[in-house]
């Protein structure tokens, strides 16, 4: 390195002293405007000509130029500055931060931060703007729609519900999780870290897409990388405070479902004009009892309006040395189903520290308490809690009354129904969790030689989570509802690691630069979990642990460690701001793995080209910009179990009186990384300094990978983790946008994302060609993406009202729908067969308009998905009525089959026909939605004149969320990352308003 660095010095003086042979010499320094610090590495160039040098690491510099001569001065951050040389010798010259510049400098490794102009690897980032005053719980919802190739769906409505999942490219494996690999401030995290943060706290996120950018985090990166950079303060500047309140309410994002079950009256009508009841039976059951209501039960069983407040302040600045910023936020919000709640407190203190020129520190620290309280007899969101959490009270009967002889509401039990009311039900019966977090890194960057930095970052993120489960006794004994019981239990986990790097830049002269990073990261992750609940509790009064009946009591107790050590390296290089390459090497190894074959390395190349920078490209003054990108790579997921590798002994119960052990998992010595390879080809540019865009082609390929194996039942082992199977994804992304109007106090902007992508299925495992995975209606099929299989309905017999069903021709996976093959006997193992709708929806983006006039600024956010399809496991219940006989339906119902109705959608329910799990479950779930809208408005500074500048900014908002939905779906909510629906909450729609100010 020493000999190359010699080399190139020495080269350069030989051409300067050739050039001052004919001009004459220009010294100076280039300085900061802003700071009065030397700029290092600062570009000189003699315009009009190739000559140019760059300034050291003072800023200070030495170029041969004409006495008429004029000198461009340009500096990544910087705007450029031009100077005639007039004869002088000596020309210092101040450069002004380009904050716009300064934006579009991101961290997407380990190393320095890069500028998006010289950057290989695809990145795109979603900045404060977008993420501040969001009203989701996690700053994540924030990103849907955003970045193209991204899918983000949030899943559930119950406050305090991590619902919110996020797919890279599509689905990377059968076997494993997709999720990206998560990182706050250079530290692997996870997305409930990152719920648990204040969404203003965060500066940027940054998504890493392609093999360029992803490769360097090698065995956890093959589904993406999304890295979360907090703020912190700037240096010499003044502190200042700012202080935000929201205040609004929540409601259901669609209420469609709701409204279109039966009322009371039409219940009755629909029940004797269809059969299913005679008109004496309804008189005598209902009529004659005076059960002639139209009661809206989800009205009683849920909240429909529910308050939501968020606040937070936060104080930043710098000195000379030091920047600073520290935070606390609070966030409160009420579940539609009584008793559900979420509670947010977070503190945050950023700091760093630059003491001398060569020694930087730093200190980011996040700390949280949540608390998420539900209804502890009925479950949650995961469709446990058919009346209360997934809101399926509409199925009720609405003829029975909510109110008592006195007009007031049963305030404990409907006894019609012999279902509590909820709100009582919430004292009675009650699971509290609560999560204390705490997620930080510190660092120590030396330079102890110009352009050579060594950087030592050590970070944790982990929670104590305690849990508390209560049904009351009383509450048992008078109405029979669940089982008296206590539990308490905890969680600890805990991710700890040391990251270490040493960076060595260097510019060679104004035309070339490269840099060069290695490093080493070792990571260990800790899970602790320990669970007691006692059973048949007599008392409230003294209903503890130890006071339940011993026999029934359940106790239980795991512990799981899993580590990671890793060594890397990263080199890039840039000629004429016009070539750029990098090169990436990542090598893992992982404790998750059969111990010979623990390793994996992983690597990336990737080329950046400049095209407008080429000589014939000077006459297309219509082009801003236009780059093309190419680069290609390896990345891993090791996203199993800590143990699935090893053979696990495990008590078996009992056999003949005495306690045994038996193997309940075989060891897998070979079990090792499951491993990807990923293609990009990339063109971006800016045309008439108002449009630009950027077109992405990708192809992603996963080997290995890792999947549950069936085996047969005389092996004693149902499934075990083997490397088995191949699959692709390929697709392309599209960024537009466009300046509608733009001016000095005033801009309109339209901008869109899209993303295309096709999955198949390239190798199973035993050489099968499709796997039907059990109660899911999906199989893997090879050749195909992942495919919904079922019977397909083929609607009712005109002649006879019963329903039909296609036949399936000799090959199951060949979609088969023909009028003259249908039979009226259903049998689902018969008739299975490929449905045509794929599991994942190709496609998805969004569309966004955002603008500003004076002080008042507007952003809506749109996002849609299409090709997403859904088995509404709901309308099993609610389109059924011959199987529930006495339960609510819809109103799509009524369009049965009579003989003056032949052509009708339902068949003869007055036959008893009951619906079957065929394709008449199986919806479109394309949906539209507005979800995010921001209007903001900051008062004139006149205004504020009176507070002789304490008030700097005085700023208000609305914000908006899942403001409306177009879709076809007839369920709840069309957002579900599943491949059905049951009982699950919807969406919420949220409307806050609030103040900013700032001091």
């Amino acid at each position: 390195m020493e000999k190359a660095k010699l080399f190139f010095s020495a080269l350069a003086a030989f051409v300067t002293l050739c050039a001052f042979a004919q001009n004459g010499e220009v010294r100076g320094i280039v300085t900061d405007a802003s700071t009065g610090e030397g700029v290092p590495f600062a570009s000189v160039m003699v315009k009009g000509t190739m000559n140019g040098v760059a300034s050291d690491a003072d800023g200070v510099y030495a170029i041969s130029a004409a006495s008429d001569a004029v000198l461009a001065f340009s500096a990544i951050g910087y705007e450029s500055l031009e100077v005639p040389v007039d004869g002088r010798s000596e020309i210092n010259v101040e450069l002004e931060p380009d904050t716009e510049v300064l934006e579009e400098t991101v961290v997407v490794g380990y190393g320095s931060a890069k500028s998006v102009t010289h950057l290989v690897g695809s990145v795109q980032t979603v900045n404060s703007e977008t993420l501040k005053n969001a009203p989701s719980s996690s700053a994540l919802d924030q990103l849907q729609g955003q970045v193209a190739g991204l899918q983000v769906l949030t899943s559930s409505g119950v406050a305090g519900d991590d619902a919110v999942s996020m797919k890279l490219h599509g689905v990377g494996s059968l076997g494993t999780s997709s999720e990206p690999l998560y990182v706050i401030d250079g530290i692997p995290s996870s997305s409930r870290t990152i719920m648990a943060m204040n969404p203003n706290d965060i500066e940027s996120i940054s998504v890493l897409k392609d093999a360029a950018a992803t490769s360097i985090y090698g065995s956890r990166a093959a589904n993406g990388v999304i890295y979360v950079t907090t703020k912190v303060g700037s240096y010499n500047e003044s502190a200042s405070i700012t202080a935000r309140a929201q205040y609004g309410v929540s409601t259901l994002a669609s209420m469609n479902l709701y409204r279109n079950m039966m009322s009371g009256s039409e219940l009755m009508d629909f029940w004797v004009r269809s059969g299913i009841h005679s008109e004496q039976w309804v008189y005598d059951n209902y009529i004659s009892r005076g059960y002639t209501n139209n009661t809206k039960w989800y009205e009683y069983f849920m909240n429909l309006v529910t308050p939501q407040y968020q606040s937070d302040i936060t104080i930043e600045g710098g000195g000379r040395n030091v920047a600073y910023m520290i935070s606390g936020s609070q966030y409160h919000q009420e579940g539609f189903t009584p008793g559900n709640y979420y509670d947010r407190y977070t503190v945050r203190s950023n700091v760093q520290g630059h003491p001398t020129n060569w020694l930087k520190f730093g200190l980011n620290l996040n700390l949280s308490l949540d608390t998420t309280e539900q209804n502890g007899n009925w479950g949650d969101s995961s469709g446990g809690s058919p009346y209360m959490a997934g809101g399926l009270s509409y199925l009720l009967n609405p003829l029975y009354p909510a109110l008592d002889e006195n007009g007031n509401v049963y305030s404990e039990w409907f006894p019609e129904l012999s279902l509590p009311n909820m709100n009582y039900d919430s004292e009675m019966s009650y699971n509290i969790q609560r999560r204390y977090g705490a997620n930080g890194n510190v660092f120590v960057e030396i330079e102890p030689v110009k352009n050579l930095k060594l950087v030592s970052r050590a970070g944790v993120d982990g929670y104590i989570l305690t849990q508390d489960l209560f049904t009351s006794p009383s509450y048992v004994d008078k109405y029979g509802m669940g089982t008296a019981t206590v539990g308490r239990g905890s969680s600890l986990q805990y991710s700890a690691t040391i990251t270490n790097t040493l960076e060595y830049s260097m510019n060679i002269n104004a035309n070339n630069r490269f840099s060069v990073l290695l490093g080493q990261e070792g990571v260990m992750n800790d899970y602790q979990f320990f669970s007691a609940q006692s059973y048949g509790q007599t008392d409230d009064r003294t209903a503890i642990l130890q006071n339940g009946v011993p026999e029934r009591n359940a106790v239980s107790e795991s512990s799981t460690q899993s580590k990671f050590l890793s060594f890397f390296g990263h080199a890039d290089y840039a000629l004429f701001d016009r070539y750029y390459a990098d090169v990436t090497v990542r090598n893992d190894a992982s404790s998750r793995f059969g111990s010979a074959v623990r390793n994996a390395t992983f690597w990336s190349a990737g080329l950046r080209w400049n095209i407008l920078r080429e000589s014939f490209m000077q006459t297309a003054g219509w082009l801003d910009a236009l780059d093309l990108k190419v680069s290609y790579g390896t990345q891993g997921n090791a996203a199993i179990g800590d143990y699935e590798a090893l053979g696990i002994i495990s008590t078996s119960g009992m056999y003949n009186g005495l306690a045994g052990l038996a193997l309940i998992q075989p060891e897998n010595n070979m079990l090792t990384w499951e491993q990807q390879a990923l293609l990009t080809v990339g063109l971006s540019g800016r045309m008439f300094d108002v449009f630009d865009f950027e077109v992405q082609f990708y192809d992603r390929r996963t080997t290995s990978m890792l999947m549950a194996v069936p085996n047969p039942y005389t092996t004693g082992f149902p499934s075990v983790t083997g490397n088995v199977g191949t699959m692709s994804n390929t697709g392309v992304d599209v960024t537009l946008g466009v300046d509608i109007l733009r001016g000095a106090d005033y801009f309109l902007r339209f901008s869109t994302t899209f993303n295309y992508n096709s999955q198949k299925i390239l190798e199973l495992f035993d050489g099968r060609k499709r796997w039907e995975i059990a109660n899911t209606s999906v199989a893997y099929v090879v050749g195909n993406p992942v495919m919904f299989y079922s019977p397909i309905y083929a609607g009712v017999d005109p002649e006879d009202g019963m329903p039909m069903w296609y036949l399936p021709g000799d090959d199951k996976d060949v979609t088969t729908m023909d009028p003259t093959r249908v039979t009226k006997e259903f049998n689902e193992a018969e008739l299975i067969q490929n449905t045509g709708k794929q599991r994942y929806a190709p496609i998805n983006g969004g569309f966004s308009l955002s603008g500003a006039w004076k002080g008042l600024s507007l952003q809506a956010d749109f996002t849609y998905v299409l090709g997403k399809y859904l088995i509404n496991n709901d309308a099993y219940f609610y389109m059924n009525p011959a199987a529930n006989p006495n339960e609510n339906v819809h109103k799509a119902a009524s369009d049965f089959w009579t003989p003056n109705n032949t052509d009708a959608q339902y068949p003869d329910w007055s036959k008893g026909v009951q619906m079957q799990f065929d394709t008449h479950l199986l919806e479109d779930a394309s949906f539209l939605r507005l979800k995010n809208l921001q209007v903001a408005y900051s008062l004139p500074e006149r205004w504020l004149e009176w507070t002789n500048g304490v008030v700097k900014d005085f700023r208000i908002t609305f914000t908006g969320r899942n403001l409306f939905t177009m879709t076809n779906y007839s369920g709840i909510d069309p957002e579900v990352d599943s491949n059905l629906t049951y009982g699950v909450a919807g969406n919420s729609k949220q409307l806050l308003g609030g103040i900013e100010i700032t001091f």
